[in-house]
C-alpha cells in the first residue's frame, strides 16, 4: 500500500500541523513515512500546503508529480 496526499490551504489553517499529525499517526501503525511542508515567510495567511506519502515499503522519493489524495482548505 501506498498513499500519496496533498494538503493545502493558508497559514494559520493548521496545514502543516493535519500533515505531521497525518505522518505520526502512521508512524504508530509502523509505516514508512515522507512528510515535505512547503510555505511562504508569512506567519499567517500565506500559502501553505505539505506532502505525505504513507508506505509499507521504502519511499524512494519525497517529490511527487501526482497525488492519491488532495485536502484543499
Amino acid at each position: 500500500m501506498k498513499e500519496e496526499i496533498i494538503i493545502s490551504g493558508f497559514g494559520g489553517q493548521g496545514v502543516l500541523s493535519m500533515g505531521k499529525i497525518l505522518a505520526y499517526s502512521a508512524l504508530l501503525e509502523e509505516k514508512e513515512v515522507s512528510w515535505m511542508p512547503a510555505y511562504g515567510p508569512e506567519q499567517r495567511g500565506g500559502t501553505a500546503n505539505v506532502t505525505v506519502i504513507i508506505s509499507d515499503e521504502r519511499i524512494s522519493s519525497p517529490i511527487l508529480n501526482s497525488f492519491d489524495t488532495a485536502i484543499i482548505l
